[in-house]
């Protein structure tokens, strides 16, 4: 009997310390990631650094989802649509506004990007441009707004 409690014991702490290992990998790798040196699955394209661009300065807020004031996507409700790639229309940029947690936005064009949003980083997201997200916490709540250049005319875009 002792030496099963012993056996049990080291299977514990071999236990305990994988489980530290995973965890320290994890933090590790968003750290890798939130400097933007990510490296993405084997047999992907290697992403490589890029800057988001910034919002112009004379575009007018025209739209927001969720749509309800107030109202935030959740890691368990966020719309497939925005978990797939997707771009904005024409002439629309987009503002992710993390409001808890943490986003992974990945920017797939010209060249993949990857960047981690929380709630001192907004995500842009370019019109036209190839873009995805993916929640990383299970707390995560944001929202997104839409932007357009004063005169470019009404927007009515169908979401899922």
């Amino acid at each position: 009997p002792e030496s099963i409690k012993i056996n049990f014991n080291q299977s514990m702490a071999m236990a305990a310390f994988f489980s530290w290992c995973s965890r320290l990998l994890l933090l590790l790798m968003s750290y890798v990631t939130a400097c933007g040196a990510f490296i993405s699955a084997p047999f992907r394209r290697f992403s490589t650094v890029q800057m988001m661009k910034e919002l112009p300065k004379d575009v007018v807020k025209y739209s927001q989802v969720p749509g309800k004031k107030g109202a935030t996507f959740t890691a368990k409700k966020i719309p497939k649509g925005l978990l797939r790639e997707h771009t904005t229309k024409s002439g629309t940029w987009g503002v992710i506004n993390v409001l808890q947690g943490q986003l992974r936005y990945t920017i797939n064009e010209p060249s993949e990007s990857v960047h981690i949003l929380d709630v001192d980083t907004k995500g842009i997201v370019e019109p036209q441009v190839k873009h995805e997200v993916a929640a990383l916490t299970d707390d995560v709540e944001f929202f997104v707004e839409f932007y357009r250049l004063p005169g470019t005319g009404p927007v009515n875009e169908k979401r899922d």
